[in-house]
């Protein structure tokens, strides 16, 4: 393995803005090339890079200066490009949702085991560090044996700009596949993994934007362990409220982002010229690129309950309230979301070391997640049959 791990960019879109800003300070990552259907932005990619440009996923995929390929191409072509990418011996990270189907899965990982690539499956909040710490307190049993999860989000993401196909749910514009990967990941990485059930209800509240924008799930683990997945997108309550107004990106949160986000879209001509402007090229500033990182990210407020204390987040780690009293676990500020995939991967090929979250991790989050929109469709629980444990058990 070379020193240096080289990618491609399967997609320049508002997604590649924050993959590409995770390249920076790692000189043992490169970007080498990039694959999107819009020339002006494969142009200015290529100057700003000195980078290869293709117009086709697969024609980059054959290029013999690339080692990985990152897929953020819309969701319905996750399956297609991955397979690609293995297909020509490339490892590949893949954006969630990892795709729309178990059957998709199925093919996805067949094809990375077939040609001996990796596969991981990102991009979700189970990779931030206080997350994997709580996981460590509770596989260490020092609060006892766990008793239950929370994990609720508040937040303004159905009035975000979005693209006709992001608010169609037949090719995976629905909040429950764009975010509940987040939310299922961090549940099932504490928990363990093993989901048994899932009994949902989802929330299509604005007659403007049929898409589901809202959900409730009460999750079972193998083990008995419930939890609760609660995520609302219609910009009213923000859960940064309770999260010392700390963002999703750990840095300070706007009390009134919510209403400015909303107002925004309503006095906007044009949504999808909006949406374009926050693409790589665009013309805009991106999306979510904030100022810089002050504290621990926060997807929400999650809290962990075991027979002797209770854990969430803090600005700077956890918050662990015991038996003896209020404490706090300092967690640093380090790899975390996209760099802390890129890492994983570095780490996999350069050391030989396991994917974390590998193909089948990933299909086995979606299969929550497809359970939930199964079990709101249908009124009644899905029980699981694609699980694996949590990577570390």
């Amino acid at each position: 393995m070379a020193q240096v791990l080289r990618f491609g960019i399967a997609g320049l879109g508002v997604a590649s803005n924050q993959i590409l800003a995770a390249f920076g300070g790692r000189p043992h990552l490169q970007v080498t090339a990039a694959a999107d259907v819009r020339k002006h932005a494969l142009e200015v990619f290529s100057r700003a890079y000195e980078a290869e440009a293709y117009e086709r996923v697969e024609e980059m995929a054959k290029s013999p200066n690339v080692d990985a390929i990152y897929v953020c191409t819309p969701n319905h072509l996750h399956c297609e490009h991955v397979i690609t990418a293995a297909n020509h011996g490339k490892h590949a990270i893949v954006e969630k949702p990892m795709v729309l189907t178990l059957e998709e899965c199925e093919r996805m990982n067949e094809a990375a085991e077939r040609n001996g690539v990796h596969l991981l499956c990102g991009h979700t909040h189970s990779f931030d560090p206080p997350i994997k710490r709580m996981r460590e307190i509770v596989k260490s049993g020092e609060l006892g044996k766990l008793g239950m999860i929370q994990s609720w989000f508040f937040n303004q993401f159905m009035y975000r700009p979005r693209m006709p196909h992001e608010l169609d749910a037949m090719v995976g514009g629905s909040v429950v596949y764009y975010q509940g990967p987040h939310q299922i990941d961090i549940l099932r990485l504490i928990a363990g993994g093993m989901v048994r059930s899932v009994r949902a209800m989802t929330g299509t509240w604005d007659p403007a934007r049929r898409a589901e924008g809202a959900w409730c799930a009460y999750v079972e683990f193998e083990d008995g362990t419930p939890a609760t997945s609660v995520y609302n997108g219609y910009a009213h309550f923000d859960t940064a409220e309770l999260t010392y107004w700390i963002g999703e990106g750990g840095q300070p949160s706007d009390p009134e982002s919510n209403v400015k986000t909303r107002k925004r879209l309503v006095e906007v001509d044009d949504e999808t010229a909006l949406k374009e402007r926050q693409r790589y090229a665009g013309g805009g500033e991106g999306y979510g690129r904030g100022g810089e990182r002050q504290h621990q990210p926060f997807f929400g407020l999650t809290i962990v309950s075991c027979e002797h204390g209770d854990i969430r987040q803090s600005p700077d780690g956890l918050s662990v309230y015991g038996d003896e009293g209020k404490y706090e676990v300092p967690v640093p500020l380090e790899a975390r979301g996209r760099q802390a995939e890129l890492e994983e991967l570095y780490r996999a090929i350069a050391e030989k070391r396991p994917v974390f979250h590998d193909g089948r991790w990933g299909e086995a989050t979606l299969e929550v997640v497809l359970g939930i929109m199964q079990s709101a469709r249908d009124r009644r629980e899905i029980f699981m049959s694609h699980q694996v444990p949590s990577p570390d058990d």
